[in-house]
């Protein structure tokens, strides 16, 4: 069927459209980053003062505060969260795209 084929190439070129580089993927993972940092800030900051109070002792000493830095790291740096933030840049270029 001609039709179905058309929509099939349509779709294939529309995907083509929206594949990002690994250069855009870096840069989505490096805002990812930063947005992680930001919103785990009091963890990280706790982490970073226990390291300093405890020197080569931070393995043993820190070691909660460590797990609770990456367990907020974590929720906003996992595939997960990277694929849903993915896909909202994506939805965001599309509009923006539509409007021009």
């Amino acid at each position: 069927n001609f039709m179905s084929s058309a929509s099939e190439v349509k779709d294939s070129g529309r995907h083509d459209r929206l594949a990002w580089s690994k250069r855009a993927e870096q840069r989505l993972r490096d805002e990812l980053k930063e947005i992680a940092l930001k919103n785990c800030k009091p963890d990280v900051e706790n982490f970073v003062n226990c390291s300093k109070e405890n020197g080569l002792a931070v393995i043993w000493r820190c070691r909660s505060h460590n797990r609770q830095m990456n367990a907020c790291l974590s929720q906003y740096t996992n595939e997960n969260a990277y694929q849903e933030y993915r896909r909202s840049k994506e939805e965001k270029l599309i509009r923006k795209r539509e409007e021009h």
